[in-house]
């Protein structure tokens, strides 16, 4: 009873401790929806913005879109029914990466006019978050129902109106995104970007198909990096070695062999084959002839049975009588 206990003990041990040990990397690599949200209303309220509520419905909307991501592999704003969340007045970002951070996909990832607006263009609103991580990967999807716009004019209250005003303010700055201007692969295939005004390293992977991390691989830069100044130079793409083509091996032609007079073959003289020579036979004993010849053989073997059968009755019957 004692080693059963034991055992047990140790059992739950082992199965506490393999769960903490597989759900610490996922917390600490990708973060939660709780902390997303706690992200952006932090940034929130560092603009003087009230924190958005947080909403059931929203939550399970928007871990409902991070899962359809994980199974299809990439970000997008459809869902399986084919709708979006704009369709319901519902504001959405999404964003993947190879273990993103919370932090990083708040402050690099979303800090475009777009995306900004779902986070900081509103006073007041409702918000949902939903986190997946798939083989390595994390899809985040934020929903926010908007309240009113942080555009509000005649605020009674002076001191709401001065960080609303703080917040447009901030917000226009970043309105001044102008779209960006791709450019074209040098001699040697090498792509560089020189980064203008306004332009993230959102926008610029979006805008070249080229992801974030291996554009900062590409230009040398750490992967934590944020935020680019203007006429930053970036490495997009870098030289493509061009595989060497091996020659064709000339072959040979083997020279064209010389046709030659058959030498003709003589017709072997046909061979007389020697007639057979008779052997004289000797002419059968009358023994083996009444022998070969069945019929007679069959006649006299009844005739012998015939006269054995009627000595046999003589002798049993008519002779004692």
């Amino acid at each position: 009873m004692r080693q059963i206990v034991k055992l047990s003990i140790i059992t739950f041990l082992v199965v506490i401790l393999s769960s903490i040990l597989t759900h610490s990397p996922v917390s600490a690599q990708a973060g939660s929806a709780s902390e997303l949200i706690n992200a952006v209303n932090s940034l929130r309220q560092s603009q003087g913005l009230a924190p958005y509520t947080v909403d059931s419905f929203l939550m399970g909307f928007a871990q409902t879109q991070s899962d359809y991501m994980a199974s299809l592999g990439t970000w997008t704003h459809t869902r399986a029914d084919g709708s979006t969340a704009f369709d319901y007045g519902i504001k959405e970002n999404v964003a993947m990466g190879t273990n993103m951070s919370v932090s990083y996909c708040v402050n690099a990832v979303w800090s475009d006019a777009v995306h900004w607006e779902t986070m900081m263009g509103y006073a007041t609103g409702s918000v949902g978050a939903g986190v997946t991580l798939l083989n390595g990967n994390v899809y985040y999807t934020l929903n926010v129902l908007p309240g009113e716009s942080t555009y509000v004019e005649n605020v009674e209250d002076e001191n709401n109106t001065e960080s609303i005003n703080a917040s447009v303010s901030q917000y226009e700055n970043i309105m001044y995104i102008q779209q960006v201007i791709t450019s074209t692969p040098g001699e040697d295939s090498i792509i560089t970007h020189i980064v203008q005004y306004g332009e993230t390293l959102w926008t610029i992977a979006e805008a070249y198909g080229v992801p974030i991390d291996r554009i900062l691989t590409n230009s040398g830069l750490p992967q934590s990096t944020t935020e680019l100044f203007e006429g930053q130079q970036l490495i997009i793409q870098t030289a493509i070695t061009a595989t060497p083509t091996v020659s064709p091996t000339p072959t040979e032609i083997p020279p064209t062999p010389t046709a030659t007079q058959p030498r003709p073959t003589l017709t072997p003289a046909p061979t007389r084959t020697p007639a057979p020579t008779r052997t004289p036979t000797e002419p059968p004993s009358i023994f083996q002839r009444t022998l070969s010849d069945g019929k007679s053989l069959g006649i006299g073997l009844i005739i012998l049975c015939g006269a054995g059968l009627a000595f046999v009755v003589y002798q049993l019957f008519i002779k004692k009588s």
